[in-house]
């Protein structure tokens, strides 16, 4: 097959693991988790361009892309990445740490479910279609604001950490935040660098390799 031929390769081909095609888990999904992690620390932490609420919750926060186009293309190993960063992200802010435990389900959630998305619907990382831009940005909508419910309802109002005053506006901050900041880079990442990730060896057709 020429690389000619490659570009022209399906959602569904792109998600399907050839027959005779060998994909096993090694050392460099290890390193990408760990890079993952590295980047989203710092994005996470230092990246937010307007002001946080507190908590670890941001009108603008730009480690959702890591969290999510990671997770597109590494699968789990995205999703772990996406899980675990935000517990150093949040202590740099100055969030308790059973708070950014208690998050771990909020934080997992939002990058299972786009990549959950695109391997479901066979779209393309790429984003060739209408519909695999239109997926994605249902996905980011319904991740987010499953993720501000728990981190705001059960997190931060089960600790008795909220005002019900408060409430609406940390709920806003958390989909807010991350809504318009995957709008900003999911869509960008995507686009231009898919098209290099999917020729690795790190990329993950099913979940794990």
């Amino acid at each position: 097959m020429t690389e000619g031929m490659k570009s022209e390769i399906t959602g569904k081909e792109i998600w399907t693991v050839e027959e005779g095609e060998k994909r096993s888990i090694g050392v460099i999904h290890i390193v990408m988790t760990a890079l993952l992690i590295g980047i989203g620390f710092v994005v996470g932490a230092f990246g937010s361009i307007s002001f946080p609420l507190g908590f670890g919750v941001n009108f603008f926060w730009t480690g959702i892309a890591v969290q999510q186009v990671g997770a597109i293309w590494f699968g789990a190993w995205g999703v772990i990445a996406g899980a675990i960063y935000p517990l150093f992200s949040n202590a740099v802010a100055g969030t308790p740490f059973y708070v950014s435990i208690a998050y771990l389900p909020a934080n997992a959630l939002q990058a299972f479910l786009p990549a959950w998305v695109f391997r479901k619907f066979k779209l393309d990382p790429r984003l060739k279609s209408g519909k695999d831009y239109l997926y994605l940005f249902l996905a980011m909508l319904v991740s987010s604001i499953l993720g501000a419910l728990w981190s705001v309802l059960v997190v931060l109002r089960g600790f008795d950490l909220l005002t019900t005053d408060s409430t609406a506006l940390f709920i806003w901050g958390w989909f807010g935040g991350n809504v318009v900041a995957g709008v900003v880079f999911n869509f960008i990442l995507l686009k231009v660098l898919s098209p290099v990730v999917m020729k690795t060896t790190a990329f993950v057709k099913k979940w794990w390799a």
